[in-house]
């Protein structure tokens, strides 16, 4: 009884310190972060304001003259004409 007693101890402090570690990687996609703190999509920019994910804010793009016709996104993310927006996590 005692080495059982003893073995669930052991086992006990091996298994603990791997319990926060599991937890970290359960995190839900929506703990992305953009920049501005704002919950990112996963085209690394705010969620509200990509058209890819709501293709009915394109209109609003367009109307600012924020459009890159060529790539089907706003000029403002577009990382295909701007490589320099890749470092801040847009794709």
């Amino acid at each position: 009884m005692r080495s059982l007693r003893s073995l669930s101890v052991v086992v006990s402090l091996l298994v603990s310190p791997a319990l926060p570690a599991l937890a970290e990687d359960k995190k839900p996609p929506e703990a992305a972060r953009s920049e501005s703190g704002k919950a990112s999509c996963e085209h690394g920019v705010q969620k509200s304001l990509c058209t890819r994910c709501n293709p009915k804010l394109a209109a609003v793009y367009k109307a600012k003259g924020d459009w890159c016709a060529e790539h089907e996104r706003p000029e403002s993310q577009c990382v295909l004409c701007h490589p320099e927006l890749a470092q801040k996590g847009v794709k």
